[in-house]
């Protein structure tokens, strides 16, 4: 039972305020993987891993190898890429094609890049942890909430503001 209720909790707060950067999934959203490839790949060429640590330091956590390999595979089939083996390590350079296709798509490498700066309130030892269940249960709560409460929780969090 408490899992449906979390689920209902989740989906209802999705819905309700789908904007607010603290509910925001420190995750990418579906699609953008290809972009944050060929975003990595920009400045110099780089091997398998080295992107995929490039996109944790970018996102806060690193993609699966199990989804950064093929994403490159068919970035290098439509020609965003090229991938020459080096020693033992397969280096992945991007393509004047690639360049093309992210000039051609800068309002969505524009999004991703700004999305990628956003606060990420699960990484903040502790004090994010305690943002997001204290704004959750205010959420959850707000049709039960009367004047002097919320005149209370304000105070509250105005006098931690200040601290």
């Amino acid at each position: 039972m408490w899992q449906d209720w979390t689920k209902n909790q989740k989906q209802w707060v999705k819905a309700q305020f789908p904007t607010i950067p603290l509910f925001a999934s420190s995750r990418r959203e579906r699609g953008t993987l290809k972009y944050a490839c060929l975003m990595a790949l920009r400045d110099q060429p780089l091997h398998g891993y080295a992107i995929i640590k490039a996109i944790e330091g970018t996102y806060g956590y690193p993609p699966s190898s199990g989804i950064v390999y093929p994403t490159l595979q068919m970035l290098e089939d439509q020609g965003f890429l090229l991938k020459k083996q080096l020693q033992t390590k397969k280096v992945y350079a991007l393509t004047d094609n690639g360049r093309r296709f992210l000039d051609e798509h800068g309002d969505v490498v524009v999004r991703i890049e700004r999305q990628a700066r956003m606060p990420r309130w699960s990484l903040l030892p502790g004090i994010g942890t305690k943002l997001t269940e204290i704004a959750r249960a205010i959420l959850a709560n707000y049709d039960y909430l009367d004047e002097d409460k919320v005149n209370k929780i304000e105070s509250i969090l105005e006098d931690a503001r200040k601290t």
